[in-house]
């Protein structure tokens, strides 16, 4: 029997380590995402994730464009690169990327949130995901605990959500400074402003507002000479007349 063949995402050494993502014919089939190294004894292969057919072609074309975006010019082919049925071979730096989100697909309930889990991916940058890659492939971490279950929860949160948290606030009522919806509870209603007033200069002058100082200078006018200025001139008199008498 002949060997099947195999087709290379992007540029891939075949020599040298490398992913394999393998799809079944048929929507009732499974995809299997697998790690090959090279080694002295021969190329050595570890099962990653395994997904349903009919859940990756939900988010397989967005999946494929999102890859060839992010490829660099030594990844990236002349032709767009494709993923096909049967035996696709990936570089390291794409595989590990597949990883992370395949990881958060086949945990429980992945297949409900794949949209959430799909976005919350693609606004990764790659660096972020081989970081979390190395979190998920570490030792003793598996399907359903650890890092792998750290990663459905934080790409399944869904865009929704983050748009509620980021809702500008409600808008206030002006006068009271409580919003529309809490004045309407609390009844209370915006006081009017009470209008300014007027200039002294254009209001009437009224006897009765008139401070003690306006009222002083109007006094002080009608005041006659005090009594200790007459008594000298009174004394003169009668000492001149006392004098005409004696003479």
């Amino acid at each position: 029997m002949s060997t099947p063949a195999v087709h290379d995402f992007g540029v891939v050494d075949p020599m040298g380590d490398f992913y394999e993502l393998t799809c079944e014919a048929g929507k009732s089939g499974q995809c299997l995402l697998s790690e090959i190294i090279q080694t002295e004894r021969g190329p050595r292969r570890t099962e990653l994730a395994v997904i349903p057919v009919a859940l990756w072609d939900v988010v397989s074309d967005r999946v494929v464009r999102e890859l060839a975006e992010g490829m660099g010019e030594a990844e990236r082919p002349k032709k767009a690169p494709v993923l096909k049925r049967g035996a696709n071979r990936l570089s390291p730096l794409i595989g590990r990327e597949l990883a992370v989100l395949l990881w958060a697909l086949t945990e429980a309930g992945g297949d409900a949130h794949a949209e959430a889990i799909l976005h919350g991916w693609r606004e990764l940058a790659r660096e972020e995901r081989w970081w979390l890659y190395a979190k998920g492939a570490a030792p003793g971490q598996r399907q359903g605990a650890g890092w792998r279950l750290a990663l459905f929860h934080a790409l399944s949160e869904s865009p929704d959500s983050r748009a509620t948290d980021t809702a500008t606030p409600e808008k206030k009522s002006p006068g009271n400074g409580l919003p529309k919806t809490q004045e309407r509870a609390t009844g209370k209603k915006a006081e009017k402003k009470q209008p300014l007033p007027k200039p002294a200069s254009t209001m009437k002058a009224s006897p009765v507002a008139l401070t003690k100082n306006q009222a002083a200078p109007k006094t002080a006018q009608k005041k006659t000479p005090a009594p200790a200025e007459k008594a000298p001139v009174k004394k003169a008199k009668k000492t001149t007349r006392k004098a005409a008498q004696d003479s």
